[in-house]
């Protein structure tokens, strides 16, 4: 497999612009010169998809604006870093208006009159539907669309029982009413299932010259099916190229490798720019400098509903992103938060976190009034490196400069107190943090998987287990008492094999401990236990907030006993249990229970902003 080389990226810039009573994060990037007058507006798929999809979409953004088009991307209302939440009305109207009104955004800040609207999945048929309210587009590349959104509502009620959410649907007799469901951690309410289910698909449409002038069908490579489709389009007499794109199946696979195969990358700017090389941007205006500019350190801000957010970069080489959340302030009063709580990435995961669980954390702790700074570290979302992100960096890679430079940042707007929250791998880089940097004051770790750097590790071929998903021991042992899984074992849907060498690895970890306690009077108390009595002795409390059924319960119990029983006498450090979640705390529930825990630990349920 080929990947592009990122020698260098493109100057992008952050803003908000409004939609109706909402307000939308947008990257604008800049075309480099000879620009061909174009602008591209990608509209990014929804839910998980676009979380998987995040790397690449920016990805293809530098590209095109390498290519000299002019490129807006952003997230929907209720998505990613923009204001509202899954639960919000008429969430596809919201959707379809967001996408004119960032059309016009970028009309504004480019001077292009050409425009291009490139959406993923979802995205293509919102993409399409937001082409026939503006009267038409130059140039529409449908990507992987929906056949239909009754097809892409199948698809989410088999993501939601495939990962078994506690998500409840039913449909009436005539198909149109659904109850809200859960799939792949995120919500999507009954009103938003219903208006999916009467989504009329691409073939719907009346695809003329109103739609657009060119059309690009992409389709995927793991699974081709848009042939129908493209014949349809073929039928109009509005000129459509069929192409499949490599690399599909990849960038959809999880939020780690996102890099898209260089023959897409090229074909897509290949086919943007034809025909418009011969029109060098001679009518459109300069862009908006205040917008292009590098040199601000807050770049821009939103407020709502009590919380006031600012896109922030700060350090250097590497620069880093994040957005800074924070109680709203009457006019006139100055933010005097001392407490800052700073949330770093999970896997390759960008800010938002799995399942935007680090969004609703932010909100909630700022309205509170605490400040909060969620970030990409480099090489992840928008905190953009040559090098770029590998899953080998999630236990390699030294991130603690990073994690100093945000503590260095928060310093400066007056802040006192730094707690490190982190979930999984973001766990590991706030330990590691926490270690490296006297100014801690706390660490919040959540699902556990690994602490310490893999090579250092003398126990590393039980520790590399920890990285392959199952349960926890406990639960296990529960599921011999349930028939329902010897239905499930007979059928040969239960992993005997993997469930058997997860447990052999770790018992054999548990026994070789206990001989060398007894033979060669080595402590258990050593390890991950020990770092964390030297850094409570240090004043630098620590939070453990653990799933029940997580694997990652049986690392920790392994170094700090059942529930933690060997730090008992450790008046800093806390282990809590939260039950009926999964490892990225992706339902409702488990959220609600991990916020409600943290404003316990840091004191703020009481809390007024005045």
């Amino acid at each position: 497999m080929t990947h592009p080389k990122s020698e260098y990226f493109v100057a992008a810039s952050p803003f908000f612009f409004a939609v109706n009573d909402a307000s939308c994060l947008g990257w604008f990037h800049l075309a480099k010169t000879p620009r061909v007058g174009l602008g591209v507006v990608m509209c990014r798929a929804i839910g998980y998809e676009s979380m998987c999809a995040y790397g690449a979409y920016t990805q293809l953004a530098e590209k095109l604006a390498e290519a000299g088009c002019d490129v807006l991307r952003f997230d929907y209302p209720g998505t990613g870093d923009s204001s509202g939440d899954d639960s919000q009305p008429d969430r596809l109207q919201s959707w379809t208006n967001s996408i004119v009104c960032a059309t016009q955004q970028l009309k504004k800040i480019s001077g292009c009159s050409d425009i291009c609207l490139l959406g993923l999945r979802l995205g293509a048929n919102l993409a399409a539907h937001a082409a026939q309210q503006l009267g038409g587009v130059s140039q529409l590349i449908l990507w992987a669309p929906c056949v239909s959104g009754r097809s892409f509502v199948r698809e989410l009620r088999a993501a939601s029982l495939a990962h078994h959410n506690n998500s409840h649907e039913s449909e009436s007799e005539n198909g149109q009413q659904h109850e809200s469901i859960e799939s792949m951690g995120y919500l999507y309410s009954a009103q938003t299932l219903a208006e999916l289910a009467v989504l009329p698909g691409l073939p719907g449409l009346p695809v003329d010259g109103h739609l657009a002038h060119r059309i690009l069908l992409l389709d995927r490579d793991d699974r081709p099916g848009a042939n129908r489709l493209f014949a349809k389009l073929q039928g109009t007499g509005v000129e459509t190229t069929y192409a499949v794109a490599p690399g599909y199946a990849l960038m959809m696979s999880e939020p780690r490798e996102t890099l898209l195969e260089l023959e897409s990358l090229n074909s897509l700017k290949a086919w943007l720019v034809k025909e418009m090389n011969a029109l060098v941007d001679v009518k459109a205006t300069a862009p908006d400098d205040g917008l292009v500019s590098q040199h601000q350190p807050i770049l821009r801000q939103h407020q709502f509903e009590g919380v006031l957010e600012t896109a922030v970069s700060f350090g250097s080489d590497p620069k880093l992103f994040g957005i800074l959340s924070e109680p709203a302030q009457p006019t006139g009063h100055v933010n005097c938060s001392e407490t800052a709580v700073l949330m770093l990435n999970v896997g390759g995961n960008y800010r938002i976190g799995p399942n935007r669980i680090y969004v609703h954390i932010a909100r909630d702790l700022a309205r509170a009034g605490c400040r909060i700074l969620r970030f990409d570290l480099a090489g992840l979302g928008d905190s953009r490196h040559p090098q770029g992100f590998r899953a080998a960096h999630l236990y390699s890679k030294d991130s603690t400069p990073e994690v100093r430079a945000a503590i260095d940042f928060l310093s400066a707007q007056g802040c006192k107190k730094f707690y490190l929250l982190g979930i999984c791998s973001g766990s590991f880089v706030a330990f590691q943090a926490a270690l490296a940097d006297t100014r801690v004051t706390g660490q919040i770790l959540m699902n556990s998987r690994l602490l310490e750097w893999r090579d250092a590790n003398p126990d590393g071929t039980w520790q590399d287990s920890m990285q392959n998903a199952y349960k926890s021991v406990s639960f296990y042992r529960r599921q011999l008492f349930d028939w329902h899984v010897y239905k499930r074992l007979f059928k040969g849907d239960v992993d005997v094999v993997g469930i058997s060498n997860r447990l052999r690895v770790l018992m054999g970890a548990r026994l070789s401990r206990a001989l060398k306690s007894v033979f060669l009077n080595v402590s258990v108390d050593s390890g991950p236990m020990q770092k964390v009595r030297q850094l409570s002795a240090r004043g630098t409390d620590t939070l453990m907030i653990v799933n029940a059924d997580d694997d990652g319960r049986d690392y920790l119990e392994f170094h700090f006993g059942r529930g933690g029983k060997y730090l008992i006498d450790d008046a800093r450090f806390q282990m809590i249990f939260v039950t009926g979640s999964d490892h990225t705390f992706s339902d409702k529930k488990g959220q609600n229970s991990v916020i409600s825990t943290v404003k316990t630990y840091l004191g703020l349920h009481d809390a007024t902003v005045s």
